[in-house]
């Protein structure tokens, strides 16, 4: 495991641009708008996030209800989690593990989730973390994985231009498409579930003004960030565990 080695120190950097506010940023918003239409009402469900980073889009589920439990390998991710938690007055339960060997009960989450998280490893390691977090979902209860889209031509360009010029700051990143993580799921284990992509609009942000840009063409509406696309910045995998 390669990348287990040098992603807490990416990340306890990446950590130090966290920001309280990039909750309300467009692009959050249409995260959270996704993440409650496939996992549902949150309320009274206890939730695992796997990989949390800042832990914004899992307070937004406990401002719904959720009983929200976080699992990072980074200290300093998980100390602004914390901290923005206390911000907003909402409970949760934070715990310092990787994805490769949680200390949880098989089948003890009604819904487990990352987005960001599993492409930043190997293929024979991300099928690890998707059946590690399978096997935590209750009968009936949800697993969701947001990842970026290869697809996403334009963020790709942007990307390979960043990382000409040593700026790309997030590592290893594979970038995955629909058919790959359908592949992915399988070999984890899953039967069914159901992919697709959304927010055509975000993967020009990571060009030089590409906020800007956006913002002058008035791309960067919630109606456009959410929208469904295949050439969408985020692809989703989500799947329901049959009841026994």
């Amino acid at each position: 495991m390669i990348y287990i080695t040098t992603l807490p120190k990416i990340w306890e950097k990446e950590s130090g641009s966290y920001r309280f506010d990039k909750a309300t940023q467009v692009d959050y918003l249409a995260n959270n708008y996704h993440l409650v239409k496939c996992l549902g009402n949150p309320k009274g469900k206890k939730i695992l996030e796997v990989g949390c980073g800042s832990g914004q889009s899992s307070a937004y589920l406990a401002e719904k209800g959720g009983d929200v439990h976080l699992v990072d390998i980074s200290e300093k991710a998980l100390k602004f989690a914390k901290d923005y938690f206390t911000f907003k007055k909402l409970p949760v339960k934070i715990y310092k593990q990787n994805a490769f060997s949680m200390n949880f009960p098989r089948e003890s989450f009604d819904c487990v989730w990352n987005g960001g998280v599993i492409e930043h490893f190997s293929d024979k390691e991300k099928k690890i973390i998707i059946r590690n977090m399978w096997n935590l979902v209750k009968p009936g209860g949800k697993l969701l994985i947001m990842v970026p889209n290869a697809h996403d031509l334009l963020f790709r360009i942007a990307k390979k231009i960043l990382e000409i010029r040593k700026k790309w700051a997030f590592g290893y990143e594979d970038d995955m498409t629909a058919r790959r993580m359908e592949t992915l799921a399988r070999q984890a284990g899953i039967k069914e579930y159901s992919i697709y992509a959304f927010n055509p609009i975000v993967g020009i942000w990571f060009f030089p003004y590409g906020r800007e840009i956006t913002d002058f063409l008035n791309l960067n509406t919630l109606k456009l960030h959410k929208t469904k696309s295949p050439l969408g910045h985020v692809i989703v995998l989500v799947a329901k565990k049959p009841k026994k």
